[in-house]
């Protein structure tokens, strides 16, 4: 399940979408496309990521699964985490890594990580 979340310019979490069709039309918005499957031209990961794109108002977090892509344009600003410790040079320190990124997303939704959930 993609999660989109919005974030200010310093980085506080202020909003999080789950339904594709928003998350479509906001990516879109921005320029980003994304997907799940085969598609021309993309290539699918093989695990779960992060991704943030700088916004005018701040950040958007993007976390999916694998199976899923991302395309953007060649140049735009953007930064990717999927864990195992990534150097994400750049990155605000406020917002989440991965693995805290998923923990918050996990306590929103009443699930737990430790239940295996």
């Amino acid at each position: 399940m993609p999660v989109l979340a919005v974030f200010d310019a310093q980085g506080s979490w202020r909003d999080t979408h789950v339904c594709d069709g928003w998350i479509t039309d906001h990516l879109a918005h921005h320029g980003v496309r994304w997907g799940r499957g085969e598609a021309e031209g993309q290539r699918t990961l093989d695990s779960a990521g992060l991704f943030y794109l700088p916004t005018a108002e701040g950040y958007l977090g993007l976390l999916f699964e694998a199976g899923e892509w991302v395309s953007i344009a060649a140049g735009t600003p953007h930064f990717f985490d999927a864990g195992e410790g990534a150097s994400l040079d750049g990155l605000p320190g406020a917002l989440p890594r991965f693995e805290a990124f998923v923990e918050e997303v996990l306590a929103m939704t009443g699930d737990d990580a430790d239940d295996g959930g």
